[in-house]
């Protein structure tokens, strides 16, 4: 173990060289050969960088994405990581074209917005702590002998069974799109999502190199996926696609 460490060292030191003498290809090399013994939140982030060094010296051989990819690779061990988060949004504003979410009804748009506000966790724990308090409130209305006492107990835990069933329906919402998603990053120049899976299908909209998706999980036939990106949907080869 402690020869694997010191080995793992060696490459990070001679990555770091590489990249301080601006060999940015023999830097990624070695970035790599260190995340593939063992990955860390510092050498994806320095992994990011030199690709997107690589892709200001060449913009047309799929740096840009493999920089994204790196950065949002760092991001899941370092989820609060300003560096990182301040680099790859940067990274973010040299992807080509804009995708434009299609129409939606405002009210889901809306729901949904109040769903993603908080954790899984955080629903679930409210969604308990709400239906221990409604638990008291039965208690107090029940066996209480001040009439306010009652009163204000007995609307108080209907106002908080109402929010803790609430809560609870959010916390599994996003259990199962969690459970049923994984994000990815477009690798391929530039790619024309399909209405079905199939070079026949009806032209949907374009998708470029560095874009994030979220692969359907339940909808993978042979090797096409179905793909999310904003409110727009459609189909894209898994080829095409690097999973975060």
């Amino acid at each position: 173990m402690k020869l694997l460490l010191i080995f793992l060292s060696s490459l990070f030191l001679e990555a770091n060289t590489c990249y301080t003498e601006g060999n940015f290809t023999e830097a990624a090399k070695k970035y790599e050969q260190s995340i593939a013994e063992q990955p860390s939140a510092e050498v994806y982030y320095n992994l990011g960088n030199t690709y997107f060094k690589l892709y200001e010296q060449d913009s047309l051989r799929g740096n840009l994405a493999q920089s994204i990819l790196a950065y949002e690779r760092a991001l899941r061990i370092q989820p609060a990581n300003e560096d990182t988060q301040y680099n790859l949004e940067y990274a973010k504003s040299k992807i080509q074209g804009k995708i434009k979410d299609a129409e939606s009804f405002f009210l889901s748009d809306w729901l949904k917005s109040i769903r993603d506000a908080l954790l899984q966790q955080t629903w679930t724990w409210m969604s308990i702590s709400l239906f221990i308090f409604m638990l008291v409130g039965i208690f107090l209305f029940a066996f209480s002998k001040t009439l306010w006492l009652r009163k204000t107990a007995f609307y108080g835990s209907i106002v908080a069974l109402l929010i803790s069933i609430l809560a609870c329906l959010n916390a599994a919402s996003l259990h199962k799109r969690d459970s049923q998603r994984v994000e990815a990053i477009v690798v391929k120049g530039e790619v024309v999502v399909k209405s079905s899976p199939a070079e026949s299908g009806t032209d949907l909209f374009p998708l470029y190199e560095g874009v994030k998706v979220i692969i359907d999980n339940d909808q993978i036939v042979d090797d096409w996926c179905c793909v999310r990106v904003g409110n727009n949907k459609g189909w894209m080869r898994l080829e095409d696609l690097e999973r975060i």
